[in-house]
């Protein structure tokens, strides 16, 4: 009797998969790896983004106060002529009606 022996192919089999074990080692450390490169770089780029605001920021104040000096110095322009003496007296002869005092009616007390 002839045996018909027929060459089978050659199937690999995988070890039995356990339960708790998911992922290799090389890929379990290579996706932390991962992660904690995007946190860094998303990180980076809110760093960079604020840095940009408060050059705007920064920015805008120092615009206003080179506004608010230069209305300072208005107003203390205006301040110096409102109190000058010259325009005191006159407003003090036109509008309210006074005099320079006359000889005598000026007391020193002692």
């Amino acid at each position: 009797m002839k045996a018909n022996i027929r060459p089978q192919p050659h199937q690999r089999r995988k070890p039995p998969r356990q339960k708790g074990a998911s992922w290799p080692a090389g890929l379990k450390y290579a996706a932390v790896l991962g992660g904690v490169l995007v946190t860094g770089f998303i990180f980076y780029i809110w760093i960079q983004v604020q840095v940009v605001n408060l050059s705007y920021d920064l920015s805008r104040a120092q615009k206003q106060r080179k506004e608010l000096v230069e209305i300072n110095k208005k107003l203390r322009i205006q301040l110096a002529n409102l109190k000058a003496p010259d325009r005191i007296e006159q407003i003090a002869l036109n509008q309210l009606g006074l005099r320079p005092p006359q000889r005598g009616q000026v007391e020193i007390l002692p």
